[in-house]
């Protein structure tokens, strides 16, 4: 067995033992909000490693690279289902216990946005287009990089609606390297609720933080991203002002939780900085 496979294996390991925790978390906790705790974070991770270890596993690159896809669509997609399903969990007045609810009695407007119209190439998403064509075919030949190139090229032209924003490569990469040590952490605390007896540490909240942004999609970068920072789970995200309701495990004070969403607000911030304007003049939904 090579070093690389030897890797695989530990991380198809780690990734099982995370999924097993996951199942375990989401069978124990005490509440719905808490279960999805388990089920985005462990449940998430867990098949990422076991995806890109089968990959190291078999000594192929090619497999290796669809299993970073299938990890990298699972940290997209995970925070979102979660959200809904906590979302839906408390308009059906399924949730009790919370020691404080920011969102008790509120209903939040929709945010109205303003999207322009725009048919330029953006080169980033041109070239993470590409990635994915390369991935996909498990090739890095020219006919593969060529035919990436065009499909990439032609998705771009026929885009119909493109938000405007500048990206900040720096402040991005910065930006999840946080994102990464905290989707590390978060998993840590939530194994460690799994196996500690009685879930004693739990107390559950929902907190309203005022968001500073003025941007959807640093926004909506910031509601995705603090579904994976320890013991918090995004539920709900108004306009007019901009307020993000977090539900948290831990809870101590408003103003802790506000401080920690206000750090990944502000690394989100400088990584988009030129942001979608919303509309102020269109009447909340």
């Amino acid at each position: 067995m090579s070093v690389i496979q030897a890797v695989g294996s530990f991380l198809m390991i780690a990734g099982t033992v995370l999924s097993v925790l996951a199942a375990w978390g989401v069978l124990d906790f005490p509440s719905a909000l808490a279960r999805m705790h388990a089920a985005t974070k462990s449940a998430s991770l867990g098949l990422g490693l076991i995806a890109v270890g089968a990959g190291l596993g078999a000594a192929s690159w090619g497999l290796t690279g669809i299993g970073v896809l299938v990890a990298a669509f699972l940290f997209m997609t995970a925070p979102i289902t979660g959200h809904l399903l906590g979302r839906a969990a408390y308009a059906a007045g399924q949730i009790d216990g919370l020691v404080h609810d920011g969102l008790a009695g509120e209903a939040p407007p929709k945010a109205q946005i303003t999207v322009d119209t725009d048919r330029t190439l953006s080169p980033i998403r041109w070239i993470a287009l590409v990635l994915v064509w390369v991935l996909l075919w498990r090739d890095l030949s020219a006919g593969t990089l060529l035919g990436g190139a065009v499909v990439a090229s032609l998705i771009e032209l026929i885009r119909r609606a493109d938000q405007r924003r500048d990206v900040n490569l720096v402040g991005l990469v910065r930006f999840f390297a946080n994102y990464a040590w905290l989707v590390v952490a978060s998993n840590l605390r939530v194994a460690w609720e799994v196996i500690t007896p009685n879930n004693d540490q739990i107390e559950e909240a929902i907190v309203a933080v005022p968001l500073q942004t003025r941007s959807v999609a640093t926004a909506l970068l910031v509601a995705n991203a603090i579904s994976y920072t320890p013991g918090s789970l995004s539920m709900e995200l108004s306009a007019d002002p901009w307020i993000l309701y977090v539900h948290v495990l831990h809870f101590t004070s408003v103003e802790d939780v506000q401080e920690s969403v206000s750090k990944l607000e502000v690394l989100a911030m400088r990584a988009i900085s030129n942001p979608v304007p919303v509309d102020e003049t269109s009447p909340p939904s």
